[in-house]
């Protein structure tokens, strides 16, 4: 059966980690990838840092990402994850500033996959 690309919107605007209140992680609203079919997927988002910090992202409790920011420019950033990782409905999505004494703004997460037709 043939796939096309579909995508998902998780959130399009800001997130600044740590939060005010000194929280460290944050938890996207549940999201779906209706029709997902089988493949690699693309997660694609914007980050701002500010000084060094590191950035974890989890899927489903599973680490896509781990990598540490030195260098304050905006820059936009992709991850493939591997095939079974994404599911159709139920997703949790996690970012977290791991370690660092800076900040980082996530933002515009978008989640590219496959989809059955």
């Amino acid at each position: 059966m043939p796939n096309l690309t579909d995508y998902t919107v998780i959130q399009d605007t800001s997130v600044t980690l740590p939060k005010s209140n000194g929280d460290i992680d944050h938890d996207y609203p549940k999201f779906g990838a209706a029709g997902l079919g089988a493949g690699r997927t693309i997660l694609m988002f914007r980050v701002n840092p500010a000084g060094e910090a590191e950035l974890k992202v989890t899927l489903n409790n599973a680490e896509v990402l781990t990598t540490t920011f030195s260098t304050d420019p905006q820059r936009s950033w992709h991850e493939v994850i591997d095939d079974g990782v994404l599911k159709d409905s139920d997703n949790v999505l996690t970012i977290t500033r791991n370690d660092g004494s800076g900040s980082l703004t996530v933002s515009d997460v978008v989640m590219l996959y496959q989809h059955e037709i």
